[in-house]
């Protein structure tokens, strides 16, 4: 399963109960409007079927997601939780270090992992595709993780030329003032 659509049910996982009773209040709604809307029943009937598929797209959703959750420890569902759910208070993670470069790489470890057991669980590419993007929650939550990753490589290229721009100057520097054993060292961090 694609990496995207794992992050997109991840950060849908802690509101996936609160979705599918949405969908309820909007069926149990259409069902009792239904003596004052004009429009075919047959067609109320459709929509209200429609909807009752939603709320069984988002709890098959829910029980692959928590079948692929079994699969890892504590500690990397306090990551995700971190990251993604925020089930648990802020208290918790006070101690916790979200900055470091060790911090980001675990969590993109994770969001593969979790693509990969979501796989396992039954979720296929084809299969989010055509169940899950459905349902518009998770076309927008889709949407919003697409966003974030080309936010986020937006900032990862603007910080390469910003250190890359840094180490140019210091050769220059190095260069103007003669010291040619930093200009090669500092040329070496641009190549590397």
């Amino acid at each position: 399963m694609k990496v995207l659509y794992a992050k997109a049910a991840l950060y849908s996982y802690a509101h996936l109960e609160a979705v599918a009773e949405q969908i309820d209040e909007i069926v149990e709604k259409k069902a009792f409007s239904s003596s004052m809307n004009f429009t075919p029943a047959l067609n109320q009937f459709e929509e209200i079927i429609g909807l009752t598929y939603q709320k069984d797209i988002v709890y098959a959703l829910k029980l692959c997601a928590d079948a692929a959750l079994k699969h890892f420890s504590e500690r990397e569902k306090d990551f995700l939780d971190y990251k993604y759910f925020h089930l648990k208070p802020k208290e918790y993670y006070k101690d916790f270090d979200a900055s470091s470069r060790g911090y980001f790489r675990r969590q993109v470890r994770l969001a593969q992992k979790f693509a990969e057991c979501l796989g396992k669980a039954g979720y296929s590419d084809e299969r989010f595709e055509q169940e899950c993007l459905s349902v518009e929650f998770f076309r927008e939550m889709l949407s919003r993780v697409k966003e974030k990753e080309n936010l986020s490589r937006k900032n990862k290229t603007e910080k390469e030329k910003e250190q890359i721009r840094r180490v140019k100057s210091k050769i220059a520097h190095n260069a103007e003032s003669g010291d040619i054993s930093q200009s090669a060292a500092a040329a070496e961090m641009v190549s590397a």
